[in-house]
């Protein structure tokens, strides 16, 4: 047999774990100290010895185990655990682990993904998308994001935790769909189906800690580190001398697997900034390089988008310019300081932000706060635009929503009007816009946070870490996240019981910018910014030879009440208030202007 760790990295996943052909099974784990680990079946033999290699990995071939059969190991005659590389707990993170055939007879053969300049993104939970919380009920909802305009979603992270439901940032089984949701085959064809329906998947994956609940792993292997921590749980052991190159393997593994077994296209990856690792290259440095190599082998593009929450000057730079490599970033700048503006006497995450000049600062040079995977974060002053293709704006998503401690909707903190004008300021923007779902049609459902772990000292942890991780909350109010009551209460139900007008308005700026990225307007380099802060203005204005498009937005807090003069060049092509443009601008209120010129850039008149 082939050493474990000498496996191609782009291949490595396919020998972790268990991997069934014809009447038996493999079974491959990393247990470095273990002097014996056996294999118990589940309604079959028990204690099945592993043969242990010099590389710390155990295997063994067992007749007669077949896909559908269930599992444990013990290692050195410990307690029953479920595999570290299991791929489906039917029975929950503390049950045991089932054989999985990854066989699947896909139907997209003809898909070849989205670009990434192409991304208009919809961030979705699965348990909260519909009324039924799978994958295949999901499946039923497709045609209204096609109608919508949307060209990928984006799911939260779906790796298994404990309890019944879970915003997913609690993962232990980083292999295994959530049993919840369905099986790993519902999975793959929700995807197949989103892929003919002319949608991207990308997939939240969590490599910074591990959920506390159900979380085996240091059973098997020395996986977290002595020396990291996170405020969430134990840190991976990306960095030690002796046992580092295994634990980024098997995390490196996991990224590849969910994009070559589910056809995902691409990978969203979770508080990459908290990902501690102090060896050179960082894993995550090696973790695109592997994704790029497994592309480049495959043929099928696979894009990698880091949750940094502020610029990154290191992440979108290709590797041989000695940067990252990364497709994408969250710049969380745009949503907090455009809600500074709404609401300047709230703040709903740690940074400070400015009314007086934040937002102004992102639309005019795309950001605020900057940060590297080795440095804090730390505001900016700038007189230079970067490019801001490759950063994904929002106005909500999950951590916005779920930090209030009502987990309330941008519409029910300040109004319609102004959600309605905060979104065509993001959507004509040349960021990627990402929306959350239920946010089209102006959900009335709060997306609280949620967690349904078994521990009661956990249970009251979650509860007190709220409280502790932002302070400047009321938190009486609302309802604990151990409740069942913030999971049942989160699902966005029917869009036609939403706000029709904000649904409409939703489907025309993602239209417009369509069609402006499509003609080449609607990018940087025509874009010009004019802000008007006295009187809370921002204009994005983009020109070339052929037309020049005007994007005028007010954003007022609830004290403004006056409506402002503004002249138009050009034809009026959308209103966030409806009907014929008067020529004054009301609070909260975005108009898009669209001028023709002739030959040579002279306005046509005529």
């Amino acid at each position: 047999m082939t050493k474990i760790n000498s496996q191609s990295v782009i291949d490595f996943h396919r020998r972790l774990g268990s991997t069934p052909s014809g009447d038996s099974t493999t079974f491959c784990v990393w247990a470095p100290h273990a002097s014996q680990v056996t294999i118990d079946i589940v309604g079959g033999p028990t204690g099945v010895r592993m043969r242990r290699r010099e590389s710390g990995y155990h295997d063994a071939e067992v007749a007669g185990v077949v896909a559908g059969a269930r599992y444990f190991y013990r290692v050195d005659g410990g307690d029953r655990r479920p595999d570290p590389a299991s791929r489906f707990q039917p029975e929950g993170v503390h049950g045991p682990s089932e054989v999985i055939d990854s066989e699947y007879r896909w139907t997209d053969q003809n898909w070849k993904g989205v670009r990434r300049d192409d991304l208009v993104i919809y961030e979705a939970h699965t348990g909260a998308f519909t009324e039924g919380g799978t994958f295949q009920s999901a499946i039923d909802r497709l045609p209204e994001l096609v109608d919508l305009g949307v060209t990928a979603i984006e799911w939260m992270p779906v790796a298994a935790s404990a309890g019944r439901w879970n915003w997913g940032y609690d993962g232990v089984n980083f292999f295994a769909p959530t049993e919840a949701y369905g099986t790993p085959d519902d999975f793959r064809r929700f995807v197949d189906a989103a892929h003919g329906a002319g949608l991207a998947v990308l997939l939240d994956v969590v490599y910074n800690h591990v959920g506390p609940e159900g979380n085996y792993l240091n059973e098997f292997a020395p996986y977290f580190s002595k020396r990291h921590h996170t405020v969430w749980g134990e840190a991976p052991n990306f960095d030690d001398p002796e046992f580092g190159d295994e634990v980024r393997r098997y995390f490196i593994a996991n990224s590849i697997y969910w994009l070559d077994e589910f056809h995902l296209d691409g990978l969203r990856v979770d508080a990459i900034h908290c990902m501690m690792d102090d060896r050179e290259p960082h894993v995550v440095s090696e973790m695109a390089r592997a994704v790029g190599q497994w592309s480049q082998a495959t043929g099928r593009p696979a894009l990698l988008i880091a949750e940094s929450n502020v610029y990154d000057p290191d992440m979108l730079v290709e590797q041989s310019d000695g940067g990252l490599g990364f497709d994408a970033m969250w710049c969380d700048d745009f949503l907090h300081s455009t809600f500074s503006v709404l609401r300047p006497e709230e703040q709903l995450t740690n940074r400070e932000y400015r009314p007086q000049s934040d937002l102004a600062q992102t639309l005019q040079f795309g950001y605020v706060y900057e940060g590297t995977m080795r440095d804090q974060p730390e505001r900016r002053t700038l007189d230079k635009r970067v490019e801001t293709h490759g950063m994904v704006y929002s106005i909500q998503n999950h951590d916005f929503i779920g930090n209030h401690p009502l987990g309330e909707r941008l519409h029910r903190l300040t109004s319609h009007d102004a959600h309605r004008a905060a979104v065509a300021l993001m959507t004509l923007s040349p960021a990627i816009p990402m929306f959350f779902m239920g946010e089209e049609f102006a959900c009335e459902a709060p997306f609280c946070f949620f967690v349904d772990f078994g521990d009661d000292h956990l249970r009251q942890a979650v509860v007190e870490g709220r409280r502790r991780e932002y302070p400047q909350h009321d938190w009486d109010a609302g309802v604990l996240p151990t409740d069942e009551a913030a999971f049942t209460r989160a699902k966005i139900g029917r869009r036609e019981d939403g706000h029709t007008e904000t649904l409409n308005w939703y489907k025309q700026v993602i239209r417009l910018r369509r069609q402006f990225r499509d003609s080449g307007l609607l990018v940087d380099d025509c874009l010009e910014v004019d802000v008007d802060q006295e009187r809370q203005c921002f204009v994005l204005r983009y020109r070339n030879a052929a037309q020049i498009l005007t994007v005028a937005v007010r954003l007022c807090s609830g004290a403004i009440d006056n409506a402002i003069a503004f002249d138009v060049d050009g034809d009026v092509i959308a209103n966030s208030k409806g009907g014929d443009f008067g020529g004054t601008l009301a609070p909260n209120q975005a108009v898009v202007v669209l001028k023709t010129l002739a030959a040579g850039g002279i306005a046509d008149d005529a």
